[in-house]
């Protein structure tokens, strides 16, 4: 009955990861697909850069609130029915591949940073207030958003290690998906860095047709 209820967990948390309010805004404000727009994703830079703040401010909150919703869902399950905790990192895994490869969308998504900050911000503010901390030193000196995202989530499994010790722990298996995730989504941000294209924070995109 705890492997029904897992199951469960972890297919409700994808198919809430699916709701990705980059597309959803857009789509009630402009009836248009931020994917047809700027980098294609469907994420919180890409509207920040063709709609303005306005705009990508709600799909970040909203994006980052799904991702904290899933882990207290996941903890209050765990705590009621008497689950392993392991199972909370696999709602957090499945919302985060629900955001980025969303059925619901052709699997055509997000990157994952906003939904990813909420949700660990939900699973332990410390280790993701460090985290950002480092990703907007990053951000200060580079202002580039895809080196914040990615900086701040390479840093992630490495604070979870000096909070919970060297053992292979929920907490650790959850970092590790979140930096390696991120950074899959952002190889081609980190090829534009390579070569010196990427853009930078100010740098907007026009979106008509």
């Amino acid at each position: 009955m705890i492997w029904l209820w897992g199951i469960l967990l972890v297919a409700g948390s994808y198919f809430i990861g699916n709701l990705d309010f980059a597309y959803i805004i857009v789509k009630l404000a402009r009836n248009d697909d931020i994917r047809n727009y700027g980098s294609g994703n469907a994420g919180t830079t890409n509207v920040l850069r063709t709609m303005g703040l306005k705009y990508a401010l709600p799909v970040f909150a909203l994006d980052a609130l799904k991702g904290a919703l899933v882990i207290f869902i996941a903890q209050l399950m765990c705590s009621n029915l008497g689950m392993n905790s392991y199972w909370i990192a696999f709602a957090g895994m499945a919302v985060i591949c629900g955001h980025n490869w969303p059925l619901l969308l052709n699997y055509r998504g997000g990157k994952g940073s906003a939904t990813s900050i909420g949700l660990f911000l939900a699973y332990d503010w410390r280790v993701a207030l460090i985290c950002i901390a480092i990703g907007l030193i990053f951000l200060a000196f580079f202002r580039m958003m895809s080196l914040t995202s990615i900086v701040g989530m390479i840093s992630l499994p490495i604070t979870v290690l000096f909070f919970y010790g060297w053992i292979f722990s929920p907490e650790l298996l959850l970092a590790l998906f979140l930096a390696c995730s991120t950074v899959f989504q952002h190889r081609s941000n980190i090829k534009r860095i390579a070569a010196g294209t990427e853009s930078k924070v100010g740098q907007k995109v026009d979106m008509k047709k």
